[in-house]
Parts: structure tokens; C-alpha cells; sequence
């Protein structure tokens, strides 16, 4: 009998740790996270239902009341780093369809992410939540950087990709992108380090100088 109390006061003990203590403190330190980078592998087939894609390499999600919200595509913040570093506009400000948006960065070494649509930036974050939102549908986004009222969203969303032809445009963004750093890497004496079955790694571009991100810049993010 005292054993199956002292079971019971120890399981007791440490549910009320973990919803007391343990819960609150892992909720605040994602929270506080910065975005987060995923494997390239895992960003390749993978598109939350309801999000669009631009070729900007962002995201959007239309909200009920008709405005965006903007994110920068997890494959590119894959490939700059585990940590990348986020520079963005502040509300308040008006941009026009390609005009920069936001840079994303490791050091000094950054690159210049344009906006998708024009209109009026209503709230901006620097420190999505994170991945979950990539990671599988949720009814409530957070790891969004812009919300955004847009000027024309009829005459834009038309243009956007969505479902299929998101999934297919990731893919081959993928493979161009995959041969283009191979190519930029031949010249250097280590060349770049492939992670398992010859994937790009997390923070391919990281093995690169900064005339390579210059070169990727004007191959898949000019306007």
C-alpha cells in the first residue's frame, strides 16, 4: 500500500513540474526563437495547406479580413545557415511589388528578399515562431514576417502558386539552385560539402564567399 501511494505522490509531483514549471519555460524559449532552419530535404515536397508561394522565394497566406501574411521561403533560410539573421522593414512603411523586403543574412554576408505585392506594411516581426507552421497545418499561422495590406490582391493572387504547382516549383528551384552552388564551388579547394545521399547540407551558402552570394542573389532573387 505505502508503495503504491509514494508511486502516486512521485507521478503527482512530476506532472505538476511539468505544467508548472518545465511547459511554461519550453513555450517561452520557442517563443523567443528566432527562424529556424530545416533540412533542404525535408522543404522540397512539403507546402501547408492555404499557403502560396511567390517566386520572390516568400510565402503568403490571405487572411479572412483580405490582408497577407509574407514569409520568406524556409529553403532559403535552409540555405544560409541554422541561425540566419533576419533584417526587415518596420509597419507603417508602404512597399511596392519588388522593392526589398527584408534581408537574410549570416554576418556580413546577405541576401535581399523582395516583396511579392504592393501595399502597406501593418505589422512586422523579425523572430518568426519558428518551423512548425512548415512542418504541418495549423489553424493559426505565427511565423510570419510581414502582415501586409495589399493594393491589388485580386490581381495578384492569380499569379501566386499554390498546392501542385507550389510543390513543383520548390523542386525545381531546388535542383537549379543545387547545380548552380556545385558549379560556384568547383574553383574552391575544399568544394562544398554534400550532406547524406548528396543533399545540399543546412548553410550550403555559409561554405561560400560573398562573391558567391552575390552570383546567387542575381540568379534567383533579382527583380
Amino acid at each position: 500500500m505505502l508503495g503504491v501511494v509514494f508511486f502516486v505522490t512521485v507521478v503527482a509531483v512530476l506532472t505538476g513540474h511539468y505544467l508548472l514549471v518545465e511547459r511554461p519555460r519550453r513555450i517561452a524559449g520557442e517563443s523567443a526563437m528566432g527562424p529556424r532552419a530545416l533540412p533542404l530535404r525535408d522543404l522540397v515536397s512539403r507546402l501547408p495547406a492555404g499557403v502560396f508561394l511567390q517566386p520572390t522565394f516568400t510565402w503568403g497566406q490571405v487572411r479572412p479580413g483580405g490582408d497577407v501574411e509574407i514569409g520568406v521561403h524556409p529553403l532559403l533560410l535552409s540555405l544560409v545557415g541554422p541561425d540566419p539573421e533576419l533584417e526587415i522593414r518596420s509597419a507603417g512603411e508602404h512597399v511596392n511589388k519588388g522593392d526589398p523586403l527584408m534581408t537574410v543574412g549570416s554576418g556580413e554576408r546577405q541576401l535581399v528578399v523582395r516583396s511579392p505585392i504592393a501595399g502597406s506594411i501593418t505589422a512586422a516581426k523579425a523572430t518568426p515562431a519558428g518551423d512548425a507552421g512548415w512542418r504541418r497545418v495549423r489553424a493559426s499561422r505565427s511565423d510570419w514576417t510581414y502582415l501586409i495590406q495589399p493594393e491589388d490582391l485580386s490581381g495578384e493572387v492569380p499569379t501566386w502558386m499554390i498546392g501542385q504547382a507550389a510543390v513543383d516549383w520548390t523542386r525545381t528551384q531546388y535542383g537549379r539552385i543545387r547545380d548552380h552552388l556545385l558549379e560556384r564551388s568547383a574553383d574552391v579547394d575544399t568544394g562544398l560539402a554534400l550532406a547524406d545521399g548528396g543533399e545540399l547540407p543546412v548553410g550550403a551558402l555559409s561554405q561560400l564567399d560573398a562573391a558567391d552570394w552575390a552570383a546567387f542573389q542575381d540568379e534567383f532573387l533579382s527583380a
